[in-house]
């Protein structure tokens, strides 16, 4: 049973395949609504430095809009429409931006390109183009996961354009991240190493406190390898999984390929679809082996922020690191609690719009709503 308590609902490897990378961006109930006015379905290409960019704008012309930021880097944003239009696409005008290299944007093959600096110069254009296309002032932002803390870099730079911001699973701090799942995986392999096992599998958990401690004193330089293993290969040899709470609820690339509704409804064709996987390699390997990206910590710079956030996680997200949102939120000094939330989704891991689907577009639209009557 959910228990809100200021503000909080309480509950206590990127695998590079198109299954999980769709995971990380944000995800709603599939609970169809009827439309209370006419809703547009509209495809972009933005032209952006070296690039262009797709953007697909459904929903309310007439409402306030919302760009959505998926996660990765290397994700993209085509499941989103289907999973989040009945529950957002009446009330708002949702823009599902695919970043730089991804999905249905251009291919990059110059990496020189795939940086935090460029990613924010390019979001900015973004939401100038829809500023002036649709006769707005500001616009609103959520992201998942890498987006979660796309938004925020943006908005230490740009946020008197941002009206507010969801963060969902998303990251302000590389150290505590990193170091959460290192050390939490260190101390389930070291109580296991402390019961009765098997010669092999003592071999194995000593391999992996190793490789763990060897992670740890490294400045996460070449991290792409390493991040891949411990959330993806070690967590199932220590009896849990990084992303999920219910690992019944992943879905494949395979299960999506077989969705024809889902792909004609994303615009993909099989070899399309295939190619969004190719991208997404390119696109994490260059960020994942920037000790820049690796190290990055704001923190301290969310006192800036202004702006209205509601910060969003699950209870068993090892990925970011429990206890992540919480943080986030009490380093939000520049806002008072009427204009910041934090909840705590009970039994939810990583993609809590996968797990909790509808208490999170509760969430979502009522925050939304709330900051733009």
């Amino acid at each position: 049973m959910l228990k809100r308590k200021h503000n909080i609902i309480e509950g206590s490897r990127l695998n590079l395949i198109i299954g999980l990378i769709m995971l990380l961006g944000i995800t709603f109930s599939c609970t169809e609504s009827k439309p209370s006015q006419k809703l547009i379905d509209k495809e972009l290409m933005i032209n952006v430095p070296e690039s262009e960019l797709y953007l697909r704008v459904r929903g309310n012309p007439n409402k306030p809009v919302i760009i959505n930021l998926h996660g990765g880097p290397g994700g993209y944003s085509g499941i989103d429409i289907k999973l989040m239009g009945p529950a957002l696409e009446d009330k708002f005008l949702v823009a599902y931006l695919d970043q730089r290299g991804c999905g249905k944007s251009l291919a990059c093959s110059d990496t020189t390109y795939l940086n935090v600096e460029q990613y924010i110069q390019d979001l900015d254009i973004v939401i100038d183009s829809l500023i002036n296309r649709y006769n707005r002032k500001q616009v609103n932002l959520m992201g998942s996961s890498w987006g979660g803390m796309y938004g925020f870099l943006y908005m230490l730079s740009h946020q008197e354009k941002i009206i507010s911001y969801a963060c969902i699973d998303g990251k302000v701090n590389s150290d505590y991240q990193n170091h959460s799942l290192i050390d939490y995986e260190t101390n389930i392999a070291n109580e296991l190493l402390q019961t009765e096992i098997s010669e092999t599998k003592e071999k194995e958990l000593k391999l992996i406190v190793n490789e763990l401690n060897r992670i740890k004193t490294s400045n996460f330089e070449h991290f792409h390898t390493d991040v891949n293993w411990m959330k993806h290969e070690v967590p199932p040899k220590l009896g849990f999984n990084a992303y999920f709470a219910d690992t019944s609820k992943i879905i494949s690339f395979n299960d999506v390929l077989q969705d024809t509704a889902l792909m004609k409804l994303m615009k993909y064709n099989e070899e399309e679809y295939v190619k969004v996987g190719e991208k997404a390699e390119i696109v994490n390997r260059a960020f994942r082996n920037n000790p820049d990206y690796n190290n990055i910590n704001i923190e301290k710079e969310l006192a800036r922020i202004k702006t209205p956030t509601v910060v969003i996680q699950g209870e068993h997200d090892f990925v970011v690191g429990i206890g992540h949102a919480e943080l986030i939120y009490n380093a939000l000094t520049g806002l008072s609690t009427a204009n910041k939330e934090l909840f705590i989704i009970p039994e939810t891991g990583h993609c809590p719009a996968i797990e909790a689907p509808e208490l999170l577009s509760e969430i979502l639209v009522d925050f939304f709503q709330t900051f733009n009557k």
